[in-house]
């Protein structure tokens, strides 16, 4: 996609790739809190299944009904007894932070160390058990790697391919046992990402800018209890920032309810409504079938990056990058809204994952580029998307998805600011700035709803719109459940692209060469 970061440009999408894992990062089911006899909460008998389908409306509303009655209490109960705990160490851990600083003066910023440090651990042994030992002891080989910061520039650039590597070395390390991985390897890799943040701000401008922290600090910034089981990343400054916790508990209050009123719904999507609506659409129509089970994806990941907002609530931290805090839910992790309605690909990749955007444009896409060049331009791209692939491990639809991804991106990118330049029509695709700064003549902002061209820019940018949606549903319904095992054709991951006769892919490739030809 268009990754020109100077103008907001588009970024990378954070799509997780295991049944068992979460989203976002961290430990969570696509499916998170649905037992394993699923199927029966809205698949009946054939016999059942026909009779509901031919009631139409009525056997919807049936069905639906019969899936949230079904499944609806025991998600939200394993949902329960996985957040709770979670939230009430993150609470303690604001608590014992707010004591201590309430002492004159601050001597020393150990003790706050080690109470995230601890409040962390603690929350990992609640949701991994004996397998934290894993993870503490490729946190000391990650301090170990620290001392090439002692090199300079190169030393962190060393640091960051050595970071990447280990996710591969991990997932050889544990194929045999792929059930253990899959949780820890999403935690891994948010505590590979703070390594490589925290080795390029130490050695900015070719210097190394401040000392390498010590153990303690270390740890309470790897295993912080906000950030340490779903995420998401955050810099070393800005956890140091956070350490006092400044918003009053009543600020906190007024945003934990509304974040856990939305990690409701979207497990109730996730979980009940919307394997329910594929089910019931099953005999009907493909792409319904593809959005459904794509929406149950998407909602999936809604669920844990809207708990890794919560956690962040509950412990007042707050997030790298322009994004500003929404007074309603505090720091953002996904914007559900611009992903479902997208104006472009851009868009929705955007405000998939907040802060991996802007681990990816600060650490990967900025380096690589240099302006002015389209050819390093499309080299940034590539290269972010395939740092991202990596730290994914090694699961072959996550490569398939992020690289059509960025094709399909990045195409209609390019289409859509040619075509805005050719005609002069607020149709690129980002977001239009506002009647004052759109320095197109054909603007909705500056046309009445009496004016054609006010409805051709409306209906334009609405058909890319569409098309975004189509590819979010082609994309995504490829993620669904574990996909790599071998089996017949129905269980292939490109089941779903080859009911389509791979038409997104024919698509994305039209979209360049009809650029190509324009321009």
């Amino acid at each position: 996609m268009d990754y020109q970061y100077y103008e907001e440009e588009s970024d990378y999408i954070d799509l997780d790739e295991e049944e068992e894992e979460e989203e976002t990062v961290g430990g969570l089911d696509y499916r998170f809190g649905k037992p394993e006899d699923e199927e029966d909460y809205y698949v009946g008998g054939d016999e059942e299944e026909e009779e509901v389908h031919g009631y139409g409306i009525l056997g919807l509303s049936e069905q639906l009904l019969e899936s949230l009655q079904s499944c609806l209490e025991p998600s939200l109960v394993q949902v329960l007894q996985y957040v709770a705990p979670m939230l009430l160490l993150c609470l303690v851990c604001r608590l014992l932070c707010l004591l201590y600083s309430q002492r004159k003066r601050l001597t020393s910023l150990a003790p706050l160390h080690l109470f995230h440090f601890g409040c962390g651990l603690i929350l990992l042994q609640f949701s991994l058990g004996h397998r934290l030992l894993l993870l503490l002891l490729l946190a000391a080989m990650g301090y170990l790697l620290l001392q090439l910061l002692r090199l300079g520039r190169k030393g962190a650039q060393i640091l960051a391919v050595l970071t990447v590597g280990s996710q591969f070395l991990y997932e050889l390390l544990f194929w045999r046992r792929r059930s253990d991985w899959p949780q820890l390897r999403g935690i891994q890799m948010v505590v590979n990402m703070k390594l490589i943040s925290l080795g390029f701000d130490l050695t900015a401008s070719g210097q190394l800018q401040a000392r390498i922290p010590g153990p303690l600090a270390y740890l309470g910034y790897i295993y912080s209890p906000a950030t340490c089981a779903l995420g998401p990343w955050v810099s070393f400054g800005c956890y140091i920032d956070c350490l006092v916790p400044r918003n009053g508990w009543l600020v906190s209050l007024r945003r934990l309810v509304p974040n856990a009123l939305l990690c409701v719904l979207t497990v109730t999507v996730s979980n009940c409504v919307a394997p329910a609506l594929s089910d019931f659409f099953g005999d009907s129509s493909h792409f319904l079938v593809m959005y459904w089970d794509a929406l149950s994806v998407r909602t999936s990941h809604y669920f844990v990056g809207i708990m890794a907002q919560a956690l962040l609530v509950a412990s007042d931290q707050r997030l790298d990058g322009a994004v500003k805090e929404s007074e309603l839910l505090g720091p953002l992790v996904s914007q559900p809204w611009l992903i479902e309605w997208p104006r472009s690909i851009s868009s929705l990749v955007r405000s998939w994952n907040i802060p991996m955007h802007e681990w990816l444009k600060r650490y990967i896409y900025t380096p690589c580029k240099v302006e002015g060049s389209r050819g390093r331009t499309l080299l940034a791209v590539l290269s972010t998307y395939l740092v991202s692939s990596l730290l994914h491990g090694m699961d072959l639809r996550i490569y398939v998805v992020l690289l059509s991804l960025a094709v399909f991106a990045e195409g209609e990118s390019l289409l859509r600011r040619q075509l805005a330049g050719v005609l002069d029509a607020c149709i690129s695709a980002n977001l239009c700035p506002g009647k004052e700064r759109c320095r197109y003549g054909h603007c909705p902002s500056k046309r009445r709803l009496s004016s054609v061209s006010f409805w051709l820019v409306r209906a334009t940018n609405l058909a890319f719109t569409a098309l975004a949606i189509f590819h979010l549903a082609y994309l995504g319904v490829v993620l669904l459940g574990d996909a790599l095992e071998i089996g017949d054709e129905n269980e292939s991951f490109l089941w779903h692209w080859q009911q389509e006769g791979y038409l997104s892919h024919y698509i994305g490739a039209a979209t360049f060469v009809l650029y190509l030809f324009i321009s």
